[in-house]
């Protein structure tokens, strides 16, 4: 079941989405803290990288094993979407601290954020192998929108409260269910 790129835009942008909203939490947390030159820039630049290049590598992880589960692949994938969306909503309800004294895009902790917010990705990446979706496209339209929602996040960081980061967290995590669901139909 080879799936195109094309047909499957509004379930691939709204994934994009969904896996967006953690990098735009983060960025909304780091956007109201204190400002450092280049953030910004470097916060972007790697959650979008991070968020592009996780589904690869977890494509790759369920292409390999896409012939051990075609007789329950969309069970598979539904699954793993209705985990990443309570992760989500767990992440949402419940943040942890961010410590404002340090510029949280710099180093390991530059690092370790990319990641963090790009551990679903890797979940989607590894249910596109499954389902035999070809990962090029869909990673790259992952990776720029958290791109972008990272820069919208600290733009609007400045202005909004930190509750607001919660709001959006939970509505990813709807996005996300709704999409885990969507693959139980197919």
């Amino acid at each position: 079941m080879e799936a195109t790129f094309l047909s499957n835009l509004w379930y691939i942008l709204a994934i994009a989405v969904a896996l967006g909203t953690d990098a735009f939490s983060v960025a909304l947390g780091v956007g109201s803290g204190k400002r450092y030159k280049g953030q910004k820039f470097r916060l972007g630049f790697h959650f979008g990288l991070f968020q592009g290049l996780m589904p690869l590598i977890g494509w790759c992880i369920g292409s390999i094993a896409v012939e051990w589960v075609h007789q329950w692949d969309h069970w598979l994938a539904s699954s793993v979407l209705f985990v990443v969306a309570l992760h989500t909503f767990y992440e949402a309800i419940w943040p942890e601290t961010m410590e404002r004294e340090r510029d949280l895009s710099r180093g390991w902790f530059l690092v370790s954020l990319s990641v963090a917010t790009s551990i679903d990705a890797l979940a989607v990446g590894l249910v596109f192998g499954v389902l035999a979706i070809s990962p090029i496209l869909p990673a790259l339209l992952i990776g720029l929108v958290a791109g972008g929602m990272t820069l919208t996040g600290l733009f609007l960081g400045r202005y909004l409260r930190a509750c607001y980061g919660r709001i959006v967290g939970v509505l990813g995590g709807v996005l996300l269910l709704f999409v885990s669901f969507k693959f139980l139909a197919i």
